[in-house]
């Protein structure tokens, strides 16, 4: 109840923010249109950034909301707002002409860090799959995604591997075999030390005269022996912990006989006197009264003196447990009061336990549908058993009482509506026609009987002639349309663009959809006190009128069977009293429609299956052979480790610079174009290319992204693809479109994808043909795969200039450049990757590492950390700390020795960026344009000094 709650009020505040949101857009669309495009680059930056808080809020609401009917509103709203941020994002690039774009002004106005809008995964990701395609996927062990270009970016997973040989020593190889001999035999001995101790220990009870010697006089009475072994120590050879080197012969300690304490009831034996025998007894008899006396006193005290030292005991210790709360509670006191620490930050069991409770809530929406489903069942069956035969019957008298109105007014009845024009439901919307108009068309039909054909033959050609002006007027104002286009680009390219806020480019049928559904949610949900609602129910006034209407929709038609045959009992005898002939009513046939579109496209016919007589189970076996469907390592993109540029903004924008990018925006790009991968409707691309060189984690990203969508990975690489021949490709393709729309979300990887389209096949790759695929890829896989079907290819390329242009370019829709690393993202490199190992502290000096390590690839600084601490390397960093010149040497020791790309080398991966992705080049066209000015400018000046 109490989440309900909060939910609810979560719901509330997000409508709000989606109210103050709808409203600083109107205002912006008040702004006069403006040229300078860096504040209609601040304006938009600024309505994006609180479109991305909004659309988390949203998301939220949408993953947490069990109400079905509030989920509806919900679901549209989220899908627009996240479309609409979408278009906002897409304009800022088209404005900057890069993927990597930079909005730092709107967070300085809006008081904002990048955190706050870096695009997140959404928290209703993944999209959840049924359990028979669970059970499908675990019914076969899958193979690994490999990546031929070794560009495996493992930064949490590391085998310990031995280090290179050093030089400097000489090579020792282990023997794997002989070291399992020896720690069999070191465990086999063990074993039997202990089971000939445990003999000796038996023996030694058994026959304690028989091996217990006497004990000489200058003999150790008392040998104190304890087996110790500390618990985090790891011990050489795997004992049994039996003490087999204890000297059984040897006198035990007597526990008891300690001088400062006398458990009850212990007597010391008293030596005896030889004496008189009734002296004696008399002695013993006032000796035992004595020791039962002090036996009694001796009891109480050591009994009162148990129960102090417990008492005593418990004070200390609850004393010290005061203390110390006390300590820490001032402590946090402080703390908060400096501002040290954040006191609505969430512990990480405060953490867990959330997002254990917004699981286990987002599992009962499939409880709350089936509900639904069934409230509507029962309450149509409801209306039909009780209300069904009253709606038959006000159907009827209302098709009557249209008969007798029609016959009172013109003394004739019309046309019955046809049940595919919508039967007697025209009747109710008043879209037939009236008797007035019924007499006058049955006059101008006899006045038409009554002209000739040269008056016929007239109006026809007046007729034709009417067309003609309408369309010769309608291709006027099209090229109208068209000259006025013209004439703006003409204008923006001398002018320079004006950015007009009330055009449909910025105001988009997302806000339109936004504010339509915020009306809709406010009309109907205007008398619903949301908060009162604890169980979540659905409001069965609305079901029962949706009900209602469709119930009389499906009644409708078979009363109007019955009416129309008693219309035509009415048209016989209408025709029997003016003594005409009766000609029975022929029904009108239904206009066929054509397969065209809005431009009067015919539709493409759909390809014929040609494996339509095959199970999907053996589909997906046969794919599972062909190592096609692959498993992957569970990733995230968070794992791709990088910072950002965070003086690219003022140099791009203030100092029309083109500053290089950082790591980390990758993660923003990759993650936006994910967005339309989950339940929400959302625009994203059909496919996209990861360049840059190798070990920069390009395989890394792709298992992000499957990871991320929990999709099914299909491999297409060369060398998968490589047994398949040139005639089986079409059916090859077919298989994998059909079970990548079967088992969606899906990712097809295509790994070294500039291998696929080759300008010259290297020798050494001949047998594995694989240009094959080039050629039908485009045809019979990518242009089939729809904008809103959850499949992507993703495409990974370490040397794209060896591929050609225009087809690879085709093939994919975006691409990707992977930045070098800069000081920002080296740094958090080796920070990162420093922090898995034990025994580094925190102020190992990263800024001069990361200054002179600047440039080498992610994949060079892991290596590096993990050939470098090896085990025995680390089990020396308590007596030899590690140092910086140990990590740098690592590059210069190997041979050959390591150095990060140049920049001649980085500079191919550019001169193709720029070539194929649009935005890059139109960016390179306008860097080269602004150049060509400032030169000419810097001319000009020189001539005049």
């Amino acid at each position: 109840m109490a989440a309900q709650e909060t939910i609810a009020r979560f719901w509330l505040a997000s409508k709000a923010e989606l109210e103050d949101v709808l409203l600083h857009e109107q205002l912006i669309q008040r702004f006069e249109p403006t040229k300078d495009p860096r504040v209609a680059h601040e304006v938009i930056s600024e309505l994006y950034c609180r479109y991305v808080h909004l659309c988390r809020m949203l998301d939220r609401c949408y993953d947490q909301t069990l109400q079905v009917q509030k989920r509806q509103v919900v679901t549209v709203l989220a899908e627009s707002a996240n479309r609409r941020m979408m278009e906002l994002q897409l304009k800022i690039k088209q404005m900057e002409l890069s993927e990597f774009t930079y909005i730092d002004g709107a967070l300085r106005e809006l008081h904002l860090i990048p955190e706050d809008v870096q695009v997140v995964r959404p928290c209703y990701f993944p999209l959840e799959r049924s359990e028979e395609f669970v059970a499908l996927r675990s019914s076969r062990k899958l193979e690994p995604l490999t990546s031929s270009s070794s560009d495996e970016l493992s930064a949490s997973e590391e085998s310990e591997e031995e280090p290179p040989p050093d030089p400097r020593r000489p090579v020792v190889r282990r023997d794997r075999a002989k070291e399992k001999r020896v720690a069999a035999l070191n465990l086999i001995l063990a074993h039997e030390k202990a089971r000939h101790a445990r003999i000796m220990l038996y023996n030694f009870k058994a026959h304690p005269k028989k091996f217990f010697a006497k004990p000489r006089e200058d003999a150790i009475l008392d040998f104190h022996y304890e087996f110790y072994h500390r618990p985090d120590q790891y011990m050489l050879i795997p004992v049994k912990r039996t003490v087999f080197t204890w000297d059984y012969r040897l006198k035990k300690k007597d526990v008891v006989d300690f001088p400062y304490y006398r458990p009850p009831g212990w007597v010391e034996e008293a030596t005896v006197e030889s004496k008189p025998r009734f002296v004696a007894e008399v002695k013993a008899e006032q000796a035992v009264e004595e020791v039962e006396e002090e036996e009694d006193n001796t009891e109480e005290l050591i009994e009162l003196m148990i129960n102090n030292r417990a008492a005593r005991r418990i004070q200390r210790y609850w004393r010290k447990y005061q203390e110390r709360k006390r300590l820490i509670r001032e402590r946090y006191k402080k703390s908060a009061f400096l501002g040290m620490i954040d006191e609505m930050e969430r512990g990480p069991d405060l953490g867990a336990r959330i997002d254990q409770a917004e699981a286990e809530r987002r599992k009962r929406k499939l409880e709350f549908d089936e509900a639904f489903v069934q409230a509507i069942k029962d309450e149509k069956a409801r209306i039909l058993q009780q209300r069904g035969p009253w709606i038959m019957e006000d159907i009827s008298d209302h098709i009557r009482a249209w008969f007798r109105d029609f016959y009172d007014h013109a003394h004739a009845f019309d046309r019955y509506p046809e049940i595919w024009e919508g039967g007697t439901l025209l009747v109710i919307r008043g879209e037939t026609m009236t008797p007035d108009e019924y007499m006058k068309e049955q006059e101008r039909k006899a006045l038409e009987k009554k002209k000739s054909a040269e008056q016929k033959k007239k109006e026809a050609e007046a007729r034709k002639k009417l067309k003609e002006k309408e369309k010769e007027k309608r291709l006027a104002e099209k090229e109208k349309i068209k000259e006025m286009k013209r004439e703006e680009k003409a204008r923006e390219k001398a002018e320079g663009k004006t950015y007009d806020y009330k055009k449909p480019e910025f105001a988009t049928n997302a806000y339109l959809t936004m504010q339509e559904a915020l009306a809709s949610y406010e009309k109907d949900w205007y008398f619903v006190d949301e908060l009162e609602n604890k169980e979540e129910l659905p409001i069965m006034e609305w079901i029962t009128l949706d009900k209602f209407a469709e119930v009389h929709q499906e009644l409708r038609p078979i009363v109007d069977e019955v009416l129309r045959a008693e219309r035509e009992l009415l048209q016989k005898a209408l025709c029997k009293d003016n003594k005409k002939k009766y000609k029975p009513a022929k029904p009108k046939k239904e206009k066929k429609k054509r397969g065209k579109g809005k431009k009067g496209k015919k539709k493409k016919k759909e390809a014929p299956d040609l494996t339509a007589d095959r199970t999907t189970d053996s589909l997906y076996e046969e794919l599972v052979e062909k190592n096609v469907i692959r498993t992957y390592k569970k990733r995230s993109i968070d794992d791709y480790i990088g910072d950002y540029n965070y003086a690219a903004y003022e140099r791009r924008n203030f100092l029309d610079q083109d500053p290089p990018a950082a790591l980390g925006e990758v993660r923003d790009i990759i993650r936006s174009w994910l967005f339309g991968m989950g339940p929400l409707a959302i625009p994203k691309p059909k496919s996209f290319c990861l360049m840059g060189p190798r070990g920069y984690g390009k395989t890394m990203l792709v298992e992000a992204v499957c990871s991320e969508t929990d999709s099914v990975l299909f491999d297409l690489s060369p060398a998968i693809v490589a047994p398949i021949s040139p005639a089986e490709m079409t059916m090859f393709l077919h298989m994998i479109l059909k079970m990548a729309r079967i088992l969606q979300p899906t990712v097809i990887s295509i790994d070294e994808a500039h291998k696929v389209f080759y300008k010259k096949v290297p020798p050494d790759e001949k047998h594995l043909d694989p240009t094959k695929l080039s050629k039908h890829l485009l045809k019979h896989l990518i242009k089939k795969i729809k904008k809103e079907e959850k499949i992507l290819l993703v495409g990974t390329s370490s040397a794209p200039w060896l591929a050609k242009m225009g087809k690879f370019k085709k093939s994919f829709e975006k691409f990707l450049i992977l930045p070098k690393t800069d000081y920002g993202s080296t740094q958090l490199l080796w920070r990162h990757a420093l922090n898995q190992k034990v025994g580094i502290g925190k102020d190992f000096p990263l800024s001069p590492l990361a200054m002179v390590t600047k440039g080498y690839s992610p994949q060079q600084i892991l290596d590096c950390v993990k050939h470098t601490l090896t085990i025995r390397r680390r089990m020396r960093l308590v007596r030899e700390p590690l140092t910086a010149e140990e990590l740098v040497e690592h590059f210069l020791q190997k041979v050959p020795a390591e150095y990060p790309i140049t920049d001649k080398d980085y500079d191919k991966f550019l001169k193709f960026y720029r070539k194929a992705d649009k935005l890059a080049k139109q960016r390179a066209k306008m860097i080269k344009a602004r150049e060509e000015a400032l030169a000419k400018l810097k001319a000009k000046q020189a001539k005049k000094k």
